[in-house]
C-alpha cells in the first residue's frame, strides 16, 4: 500500500490485516519499486500525489518489468486530463477516494487479489 495520508493508510492497512491480507506499507514514492521487487505483492494499491515520485512515474515503471501485478489507483485527483485514461492504458483500476466509500475501495482490493490467485 503506497499512501502518504498516514492515518488512511493505518486505517486501510488494519482493515485488510483483519480480513487476512498481508500489508507492506509506504508513503514515500521513491521506495516503492524496491518493496515490490522484494516483497512480489499480489495487489498493490498506490496514490497519485507521493513525495519523491508519482504513482504514475510508478505505475509507468512498474509495468515495464510487471505486465501482470494488479493495481489499484486510489488518489484525490480526478480522472480528468487523461490520469484514469493512463491508469487503464497500464491496467490498473482508477478510483477517486473522495467519491469512492472505503469499503468499496476494500471490495476492489480483494475482487483483484481472488482474479490473481484464479490466474495462477
Amino acid at each position: 500500500m503506497v499512501e502518504d495520508d498516514v492515518p488512511l493508510r493505518q486505517f486501510m492497512a488494519e482493515r485488510l490485516l483483519s480480513l487476512g491480507v498481508d500489508v507492506i506499507e509506504t508513503g514515500d514514492g521513491l521506495t516503492v519499486l524496491g518493496l515490490i521487487q522484494e516483497h512480489n505483492p499480489d495487489c498493490v494499491i498506490l496514490d497519485i500525489m507521493l513525495p519523491g515520485k508519482s504513482g504514475m512515474q510508478i505505475l509507468e515503471e512498474l509495468r515495464a518489468s510487471d505486465k501482470k501485478t494488479p493495481v489499484v489507483i486510489l488518489t484525490t485527483l480526478s480522472g480528468e486530463g487523461g490520469l484514469k485514461l493512463e491508469a487503464t492504458k497500464h491496467n490498473a483500476i482508477f478510483l477517486n477516494k473522495a467519491n469512492t466509500a472505503l469499503e468499496v475501495v476494500i471490495d476492489t482490493v480483494l475482487r483483484r487479489l481472488y482474479e490473481k490467485d484464479d490466474r495462477s
